[in-house]
């Protein structure tokens, strides 16, 4: 059985990865989408977004370490938490995608588009917004995707201290 200080830790980390994860997208976007125009809620974003899908991806890292040091003196954790890790590792990598090769490819094509606006540009400006919503639009379904996955970290330890603790117990009885 893990070390309940381990067990908080993990507990907690997961709790961030999800709690962000919503916070994010149905309080912080909706609001500043609804109190300032498209551009300059856009640049807010833009603020925000660096910090937040690094958070995760470390989060994620931190989570993995912790399971392999585990594995050091339990080498069964990792069979036990196979599906968690496949599921750690993904949250990682999406995470990853967004910061470095989402978001940057985004951010890029909305500052084009502020500056065609301003030069009065419509149709390129149009052109790069379409660009933009299909990013946007894989972004969305990426972060729907993490969410979810960061939904079955949570789900799949709790059951795996739930089957730990049984175990544990049925292994005093005998």
């Amino acid at each position: 059985m893990l070390n309940k200080y381990v067990i908080f830790i993990i507990l907690f980390l997961i709790s961030v990865l999800i709690g962000s994860n919503i916070f994010l997208s149905l309080v912080v976007a909706p609001v500043i989408f609804s109190n300032f125009d498209k551009i300059t809620a856009g640049s807010i974003m833009q603020l925000i977004f660096p910090y937040y899908f690094k958070i995760n991806w470390i989060l994620g890292v931190v989570i993995y370490t912790i399971i392999g040091v585990l594995s050091f003196k339990d080498k069964e954790i990792v069979k036990s938490l196979k599906w968690f890790l496949i599921s750690v590792g993904m949250v990682v990598i999406l995470n990853m995608a967004q910061d470095r090769a989402i978001f940057p490819m985004s951010k890029s094509i909305q500052q084009e588009y502020v500056e065609l606006v301003k030069e009065n540009q419509q149709k390129k400006a149009q052109i790069l917004h379409s660009k933009f919503s299909k990013i946007h639009g894989i972004s969305s379904v990426i972060n729907l995707t993490t969410m979810l996955l960061e939904t079955f970290l949570l789900y799949n330890f709790l059951s795996f201290l739930k089957i730990s603790r049984k175990d544990t117990q049925e292994g005093y009885r005998g």
